[in-house]
This record gives structure tokens, C-alpha cells and sequence, in this order.
């Protein structure tokens, strides 16, 4: 097991990359249903609307922010793993980042 350390390391990375992403995305879509939901509000209440909104707009921001330093590393570990030579499948965490390159996409 202790062969392969940075494998298993740029593993859990990837993961919690894509648990961030996802985090991410679900603030946006909050963001985004609160926007259109205070189109039929008054006035006082579009304003509360539009302060939430950002708050979750910020928080998926953040969260985005924080899963992409994690896709950084994990590529990083990924590296340092393919360098040490240790045996593992590396195949299967370029798919996951690819995966999480998507995910990237699909919010732009």
C-alpha cells in the first residue's frame, strides 16, 4: 500500500475535486432559481432575492475555486506518481480529470 501513496493521494484529490464541482454547480443552479424567482416579487422582497442570490453566486464561486486547487494537486500527485514508477492504473485518474474538465464546461 505504501507503494503507492501518491497514487491513492491524487485518487481522494480527483474525488473531492469533483464533490467540489459538483458543490459548485448546485450553488450556481440556487443562484440562478433565486434570481428569476424575485422577477415576481416586489420590490422590498427583490432585494432580500438578489442578496441571497449573490451569497450562493460567492459560495459556488468559492467552492469552484477550492475544487480546482484540488485538481491541481491531484494532477500534481499524478505526475509524481508516473515519475516514481509506482504501479498502479494512471489511466484511470486522467478519465477522472478529464471528467472533471467537463463538469468545468459545462458551467461556462
Amino acid at each position: 500500500m505504501y507503494k503507492r501513496k501518491y497514487f491513492i493521494l491524487s485518487l481522494l484529490l480527483v474525488i473531492c475535486a469533483l464533490f467540489s464541482e459538483a458543490a459548485s454547480e448546485a450553488y450556481y443552479s440556487k443562484s440562478t432559481y433565486q434570481l428569476a424567482r424575485s422577477l415576481t416579487m416586489s420590490e422590498a422582497a427583490r432585494i432580500n432575492a438578489k442578496i441571497e442570490s449573490d451569497e450562493s453566486l460567492s459560495k459556488g464561486t468559492i467552492f469552484q475555486n477550492v475544487g480546482f486547487a484540488f485538481a491541481a494537486l491531484s494532477f500534481l500527485s499524478l505526475i509524481i506518481s508516473k515519475i516514481r514508477h509506482e504501479p498502479a492504473v494512471h489511466l484511470i485518474l486522467l478519465l477522472l480529470l478529464c471528467l472533471y474538465a467537463l463538469l468545468l464546461l459545462v458551467m461556462v
